[in-house]
């Protein structure tokens, strides 16, 4: 299957301080340790089931000048202001507070390295 997202992968400067965070704020288990072009690489598992439309679909948003550009990964979770607590409390920086966006919810946060997430909220049927 050509031309769909595959992998999401998130840089760091100290892999055991970003794996302990991510795993603290959306439980997020690390299943593989590998090395790759002499660095490690650690595989995470959500232990969700994705969304499947929305790993084929995107968007492309013009931002304001005032804003920087970019590619943001959004994480679907049940509570945007109780994420945002944990983002805050382990270290991170939220860039976003909970916004409406039609029927859902956005928010977005920086990690301790910097890089740049958004996080969703949606009430599902069924």
């Amino acid at each position: 299957m050509s031309n769909t997202f595959d992998w999401v992968e998130i840089r760091t400067g100290n892999i055991e301080k970003t794996a302990k965070f991510y795993e603290k704020l959306f439980g997020w288990r690390i299943i593989q340790k590998e090395t790759a072009e002499d660095s490690d690489v650690w595989i995470f598992d959500t232990g969700g089931k994705p969304r499947v439309e929305n790993l084929r679909r995107g968007g492309i948003w013009l931002r304001p000048d005032s804003e920087p550009l970019g590619v943001v990964v959004y994480i679907f979770v049940d509570d945007i202001k109780a994420t945002l607590k944990k983002v805050t409390e382990l270290g991170g920086k939220i860039v976003t507070s909970k916004t409406p966006q039609g029927p859902a919810f956005r928010a977005c946060f920086k990690d301790i390295d910097g890089n740049l997430f958004g996080l969703w909220e949606e009430k599902l049927e069924g």
